[in-house]
């Protein structure tokens, strides 16, 4: 018997797919409000707490990404020796000959993913798209989409325990501090990621070099098909991104290609990883270049990310919501100036004395939410900052401001926080702001 602990969507897509099947399961969810709506759609749903398990009938958990692996109250699954695993092992054991496109990275895993799935859907190809963004993993079955192609975004929380995955193609971007809250060290943060990396002989490893952990990663790595790409140099065996041009020197002896028309969905130079990532991609799978060059013009951003609200003579106004992490943070600052910079939030890191370095790109630093004492006592002493109550306040006192600017400047809401002491998730932060 499956016991699923938790019934966000990916839970949900798991009892969606049992409920079809002669397969008995239970579930839980710690919100009791939500256990009685899902009890009306599923009328036989059978709810159980961990502590009131039969434990002698469950072969396999499946844990919400949301709750820990090490938490409390899965405590008696683990002393019994339950597998414990997530929904990416539920979904690696529906696959038949699917070609899987898996992405992750701490910073632009969304946009890859949507990237490479408009590649793949423009070249007249049937592709699901899923993960992490949009659509559950299991939903596949749940919704008969017998695409051939399967773009996958995951959370290191996903690749934790899913012993079953293999992907045709694993994309590692970037990795930097983020879940801190949720792992010891850096180290065991990492070793989630890697594991989205094959061993087959087959299939495809596409590293990103720009980072001292991904560079590490793929320096000790021998697996025949690691590609490595970088946007800051020139890599010998590998495809590189300088000044609108993509390097070939991985599938051809040396080919260029300009790239004319850039989408502001994909401008900064983190944005250049993330067409790098889709044109090897591209390459992989045999895709028409003109059509990656016509996507990479015309692309259309997700909500939240770097996304442009207003932009006038006097004022652009970007919502970058998704920034929840000090790095995302920084990088988007790099590509603004004369900025009103809103941030704060649960700070997932202790330190946010980094963007000091960046205080010739920002007028005046707007700080909300739970950590905002701290993050305030690191930044004012170098950066103009101010404490405000919440996201509306500090909306009103930088109008104030931006009426008597002489200057273009730009409201810049880049959290580098996650954001369940306002708001719900980052996409409710966003639609707020």
């Amino acid at each position: 018997m499956k016991y699923i602990y938790g019934l966000n969507k990916s839970g949900l897509s798991l009892i969606n797919h049992l409920s079809k099947t002669s397969e008995s399961f239970i579930a839980w969810d710690d919100n009791e409000k939500k256990r009685q709506k899902i009890s009306l759609t599923f009328k036989d749903i059978v709810f159980k707490h961990p502590e009131d398990l039969n434990l002698s009938k469950v072969k396999e958990a499946f844990i919400t990404p949301g709750i820990s692996l090490n938490d409390k109250k899965i405590l008696r699954l683990r002393d019994k020796k339950i597998n414990l695993y997530r929904d990416l092992e539920f979904y690696s054991k529906l696959l038949s000959n699917q070609e899987v496109i898996a992405i992750t990275g701490t910073n632009g895993k969304s946009t890859t993913t949507k990237l490479i799935g408009d590649v793949i859907k423009s070249n007249k190809l049937n592709c699901f798209v899923g993960g992490n963004i949009g659509r559950p993993l299991v939903d596949f079955k749940n919704i008969n989409d017998d695409s051939n192609y399967h773009v996958i975004e995951l959370s290191s929380f996903q690749l934790e325990s899913a012993p079953s995955f293999c992907s045709h193609i694993s994309i590692l971007l970037n990795i930097s501090h983020d879940h801190l809250d949720r792992y010891n060290t850096i180290d065991n943060y990492i070793s989630a990621k890697e594991k989205i990396l094959n061993n087959n002989k087959e299939n495809y490893n596409i590293i990103s070099t720009d980072d001292d952990y991904c560079r590490d990663i793929f320096c000790s790595s021998n697996h025949l098909n690691n590609i490595p790409i970088s946007t800051s140099k020139p890599i010998k065996k590998g495809v590189f991104f300088i000044d609108d041009k993509i390097y070939d020197q991985y599938f051809f002896d040396k080919k260029i290609t300009t790239i004319n028309k850039i989408s502001q969905s994909l401008t900064g130079k983190f944005n250049s990883q993330n067409i790098l990532a889709a044109y090897t991609v591209s390459q992989i799978l045999g895709l028409d270049v003109n059509i990656f060059l016509e996507i990479i013009g015309s692309f259309i951003g997700l909500p939240h990310r770097l996304e442009r609200i207003i932009n006038n003579n006097n004022l652009e106004v970007i919502n970058n919501s998704k920034a929840t992490n000090l790095d995302s943070t920084i990088k988007s600052i790099s590509n603004y100036k004369n900025i009103y910079l809103i941030i704060g939030g649960q700070a997932k890191e202790k330190n946010f004395s980094s963007l000091i370095n960046f205080k010739k790109n920002i007028i005046k630093c707007y700080i909300i939410g739970e950590s905002s004492d701290f993050i305030y006592k690191q930044l004012n002493s170098s950066i103009d900052s101010k404490k405000s109550l919440n996201l509306a306040d500090a909306l009103k006192e930088i109008f104030i401001e931006v009426r008597s600017s002489k200057i273009k400047s730009t409201i810049l809401f880049s959290p580098g926080c996650s954001s369940f002491d306002q708001f719900k998730n980052f996409e409710d932060r966003g639609n707020k702001f």
